[in-house]
Parts: C-alpha cells; sequence; structure tokens
C-alpha cells in the first residue's frame, strides 16, 4: 500500500499528481478501511460522543467516522500532503462509485456546484475537528495571534469551562488514539513475523516543526522576564535549540537565528538484536505520546509511550537510550523503565564517567557494580580513551579487565527490584582472590584469578561487601546510571548500536519529503497539540506500512521466507529416536527400495 497506484494502463501515477484527477483502484480503498479496522477506535469513539452529547443531537452526518480514517489513511499513504481538501477528494472524487456506497459516503456534488464542494468540504472538516473535540487537552487559544491581555482572558474562560481531571482524560484518550495507530500497523505483518520482535526498541525525540511563527517577547535578560507581545497562532508549541549552550537556564532560546518553532515526537522504535537468518525485523514506531514542547519531560513523555506498550501485551526488552535520557532524574524515567520491565541501554557524558554510585561498599562504575579495589586505571578506562590517554586496543583490554571485578547477580531481583549481589571473591566460582575472603585467598595451578589488593583503609574498616558473601542493592542505588550490560564491552556496543543505528535511521525516513515528510509543517496545516499530534501519527502509520510492504518484498520467496519462520526446537537427547531404524529401509514416496513382492 505504500505505493502510488496504478491507472488502468498499468502505468504507476505521478505520486504528486492532483489527488481530484486521480482514480484509487478499489483493492488500496479497502486495504486502508482493514487498517481503521484493525485500529480497534471506532467503537471507543462513539462511546466518547455518546457520553459527551447533550440533549437529542444536531444534524444527521453525512458520512460515518470509518470514511473519514479510511480517507486519512489513504491520503497519507499515498504520500500527499495531510490536508483535509485531500481527504475530502478522496472521498468525494478518486474512490469509485462502489468504494463509496461500501464506506457509507454519499455521492459527489455535480463538476459546477461550487457550494456543493464548498459543503462536502465542511463535512470532512466538521468530522475531523468533532474528533479533535473528544481528546484535545489544550484550553489555549489556536489560531490567531493575540497580545497577551487578550491571550489570558481567552484562555481563563476556556480554562474555566473544565476541571483538570477532564484534561488529564483528553490526554489519556489522545494517547490512547495515537498508540492504536501504532498498534495497527504492526498487525499488518503476519503473525509468525510479528512474533520474532523480543521487545527491544530505542527512544529518542525529534523535533516537528509548527505551521505558525513563533511568539513574539519584548527585551529583557533573563527569558521568563520577557513579556509576551504576541503570542502564536499555535501556542501549544516551544522553542527547538540544537545545543545546550543555545538555552538559557529558564528554557528560552538565546539566540533566535538558530532555534524551530514547534513541537517534538518522542518515538519508540523497534529494533532486533538478534537477527533471525540473513532477514532482520523490520524498524517500525511501536509507541509514542502526544506530541511536547521540546525539551520538556524527556523522561515522563517516553515512560507514557512504554506503558502503552507494555499494556497493549508486548514483552519488554532492552530499551537504548541516548545521554538525553541517561541525564533525566532516576524517578522520571530509570526507575519507571525499569519497573514495567526493560533493560536499559545507555550512554553516558563525559562528566557521568567513573565512580557513579555507592551501595554496601561496591561502587558503580559506568552502570555496573564492581569491587571498591578494582584498580584506578581500570574506573578511569573510558575517561582515558576519551581523552586521548590511552588507544582503542588498550581500552579494550582494560573493559576485559573489569570483568574479575565485577559483582554477580545471585539469582533474579526480587518483586520489589531488589538484587543480591556476589562479591567476586565470594565462594562458589569466585572471579577473583582476596585476603579479605581467606577461602579464596588459596593458590590454585589450575585456575588463573585475579588477586584483589585492599587498600589499608578498607582492611581496617572493611565494609559490608567485604565482610559478607553477599549484599542486597535496593532498585534506587545508582538508579540514574544503572544497565544490566557492561558498559564498554563488545556486548554493549553491538545491542547499543544496533539499536539507536534503528531509531536514528527511522527519523530520517520519516523526514524523507518524498514520502511522509514529518517535517515540513507545510504538509498539515493545522494548529494545536491535538491536531498536530493525530496527523502526525496518521503519518508515521503511513511510514510504518511502508516499511511493512519494503520488509515483506524482500521475504517473498520462498528460500527467504523459510529463514523467518520459527527454527525447530533444538533436540537435548543423545540417544536415536526409534524412528532412526527405518533409514535404511529408504521411501517409497521418494523413490526408495519398494516392499518385497512388487
Amino acid at each position: 500500500m505504500s505505493s502510488p497506484p496504478e491507472d488502468d494502463r498499468g502505468a504507476t501515477q505521478n505520486p504528486r499528481q492532483g489527488l481530484a484527477d486521480r482514480q484509487i483502484p478499489d483493492h488500496w480503498v479497502r486495504r486502508a478501511a482493514e487498517v481503521v479496522e484493525t485500529m480497534g477506535v471506532i467503537g471507543q469513539i462513539e462511546a466518547w460522543e455518546q457520553a459527551a452529547r447533550r440533549g437529542p443531537g444536531g444534524r444527521r452526518r453525512t458520512f460515518p467516522l470509518h470514511a473519514l480514517l479510511t480517507g486519512i489513511v489513504i491520503v497519507a499513504c499515498m504520500g500527499e500532503a495531510v490536508h483535509l481538501s485531500n481527504v475530502r477528494d478522496v472521498l468525494f472524487r478518486s474512490i469509485s462509485s462502489e468504494m463509496r456506497t461500501e464506506l457509507g459516503v454519499p455521492d459527489p456534488p455535480a463538476a459546477q456546484d461550487t457550494k456543493g464542494w464548498e459543503r462536502t468540504y465542511r463535512n470532512v472538516r466538521t468530522r475531523f475537528h468533532g474528533l479533535l473535540s473528544l481528546m484535545d487537552p489544550s484550553d489555549r487559544p489556536k489560531n490567531r495571534r493575540l497580545d497577551a491581555d487578550a491571550y489570558t482572558d481567552l484562555l481563563q474562560q476556556r480554562s474555566a469551562l473544565r476541571s483538570d481531571a477532564d484534561r488529564v482524560e483528553a490526554y489519556e484518550r489522545l494517547n490512547w488514539f495515537m498508540n492504536q495507530l501504532m498498534e495497527a500497523s504492526f498487525r499488518m505483518l503476519p503473525h509468525d513475523i510479528r512474533r520474532r520482535w523480543n521487545g527491544s526498541a530505542s527512544v529518542d525525540a525529534t523535533v516537528i516543526p509548527a505551521f505558525a511563527r513563533a511568539e513574539r517577547r519584548g527585551p529583557g535578560k533573563n527569558w521568563k522576564d520577557r513579556k509576551v507581545l504576541r503570542h502564536s497562532t499555535d501556542p501549544d508549541c516551544g522553542y527547538y535549540v540544537r545545543g545546550p549552550d543555545n538555552r538559557d537556564d529558564e528554557g528560552g532560546p538565546k539566540s533566535l537565528d538558530k532555534v524551530i518553532w514547534g513541537n517534538e515526537a518522542t518515538l519508540v522504535v523497534t529494533g532486533h538484536v538478534a537477527a533471525i537468518g540473513d532477514v532482520p525485523f523490520p524498524v517500525l514506531v511501536i509507541a509514542m505520546p502526544p506530541l511536547h514542547q521540546p525539551g520538556r519531560e524527556p523522561g515522563q513523555n517516553a515512560v507514557r509511550a512504554l506503558k502503552n506498550l507494555v499494556d497493549r501485551g508486548h514483552a519488554p526488552g532492552y530499551l537504548a537510550a541516548d545521554n538525553n535520557y541517561s541525564a533525566a532524574k532516576a524517578e522520571n524515567f530509570q526507575l519507571p523503565a525499569r519497573a514495567l520491565g526493560y533493560g536499559l541501554v545507555l550512554s553516558y557524558r563525559d562528566d557521568q564517567l567513573g565512580v557513579q554510585a555507592q551501595s554496601n561498599g561496591l561502587i558503580q562504575v559506568e552502570g555496573s557494580w564492581y569491587c571498591p579495589s578494582m584498580p584506578k586505571d581500570l574506573i578511569d578506562a573510558t575517561r582515558d580513551h576519551r581523552a586521548g590517554r590511552i588507544d582503542d586496543e588498550t581500552y579494550r583490554k582494560r573493559i576485559e579487565a573489569r570483568r574479575a571485578y565485577e559483582a554477580r547477580p545471585n539469582g533474579n531481583p526480587d518483586a520489589e527490584g531488589h538484587q543480591r549481589l556476589l562479591c567476586p571473591a565470594a565462594q562458589g566460582a569466585p572471579t577473583a582472590r582476596c585476603e579479605l575472603k581467606p577461602k579464596t585467598d588459596v593458590a590454585d595451578p589450575n585456575v588463573q584469578r585475579v588477586r584483589i589488593r585492599p587498600s589499608s583503609e578498607i582492611k581496617s574498616h572493611p565494609p559490608r561487601c567485604c565482610e559478607q558473601e553477599s549484599v542486597t542493592v535496593p532498585p534506587q542505588a545508582g538508579a540514574k546510571f544503572s544497565q544490566p550490560i557492561p558498559f564498554g564491552t563488545p556486548e554493549h556496543r553491538e545491542v547499543y548500536g544496533t539499536l539507536r543505528n534503528a531509531v536514528e535511521g527511522m527519523n530520517g525516513f520519516l523526514k524523507d519529503s518524498a514520502f511522509e515528510g514529518i517535517g515540513d509543517p507545510q504538509r498539515r496545516r493545522v494548529r494545536g497539540v491535538a491536531a498536530q499530534s493525530v496527523l502526525v501519527a496518521f503519518q508515521i502509520l503511513a511510514g510504518n506500512l511502508r516499511k511493512i510492504d519494503s520488509f515483506l518484498k524482500k521475504v517473498s520467496n520462498t528460500e527467504t521466507a523459510q529463514k523467518v519462520r520459527r527454527r525447530p526446537r533444538r533436540r537435548r537427547r543423545t540417544t536415536e529416536p526409534l524412528q532412526e531404524s527405518l533409514n535404511d529401509f529408504g521411501s517409497t514416496a521418494s523413490g526408495g527400495r519398494a516392499p518385497p513382492g512388487e
């Protein structure tokens, strides 16, 4: 469905040709209708409408909701601008009369009936904004550049019409609706391929420019003290600034020539760490929260998407995130993500390297727990490598040498997230020798172990980890930087690189102006966080379907499809099965020896 339709002569039409002059094949329309049905949103939206209705209602609707959503899916998948005029043209011009009947769309007006065509556009626009009114969490006045006084008065009037609980409910509805679109695209994959995803993903935020000019503020030293002289026509947006040096302490830009007025989309993108044969799992946007102001609550927005993903029944796996998330407060991102079951795979800024935390005497170095007597050159390995004091080979050796000092898990974390860790010199397959653990401080010529050399301070005042075989580390200890794969190891580089490349590539894929172009505000000429969120979600849905279409073409032949299928379970028994006794007799079905007497 991601390719432009063909006309009756079989030639592919120009994807930028006007929709009013194009004829969309019936199978395209049915496919879009199938996607809408897979979303599973119609019944819930009708229930919202029924709950919000006061009195007997207004005029009878011209066409049903599923027809509107089908039209938006078609426009987005054709790579066209998601304008309501294009949706109108699809429903009333470009699809066949048979498809209009199936969708419940009335016959179009005559070609010369200008007022009739204006009415059809108003019907589409009213139906779309009626949908948005059920899940718009913002009370900010839009579509007019108001001065400060007029803006404040209008905002107060609108805010008085509903409570904070109403706004929270609207936000949750918007979040649910958007993620139903993501789930629908995922469900377009065949079941045997869907099951190959192991739950690993990456999260990142990307800017979505607004179809509006930025607000205008007066002069002043501090951003919060600069009075707004003229509000934007899309006041739900904020300034996107590329680097931290361009943003002041109050969150505003230092210079207005290098910023973007818009929103940010937080995307959770699938990643397949272990490929199946030669065919990996397709990269898809699997979850996202509503759009939000750039740089605001990155951790919380990621968790909102991840929680919805888990609530949909997807098992968690590894989750890669860049420095923007490792710098978040633990209670806003790391702890909730771990509570959902995700194993974080993080990178660190230069000022986050080395010893990050301590618990029961153990030291946390770049996300993992180690013996407090680990040599300083191993502790500073990453810091020295980034500063150019050691080469790549030396760095790899130091990272490998850390393994002998690592505290090993003693079972899985309990239900509350507390983890029991074994001292590296503890009994039972120790990785090191230590005089504070006499039973392991015995030379064994058959086993090579690192000799831990405690300092005089540790000898005189040993911490708990040196007095006990194991200690319990609570989930809050070192939560900001904790990750299950030791940082800098080949395993960490593989997982982090694979997942981060997936999300970075998907960002560029979705911003390709030849297709979805989510970075082009001209392709969504609407304002407000609800309208922008919904249309961006439809564009991402189209991008996912395009990814799936490309992936399925690669696995369409029988040989490659066999690689994607589930591998048979490995036989664990070493004795031969009874059927092996028939091997010498062949098979008549395959031309083997015939039974005696024939």
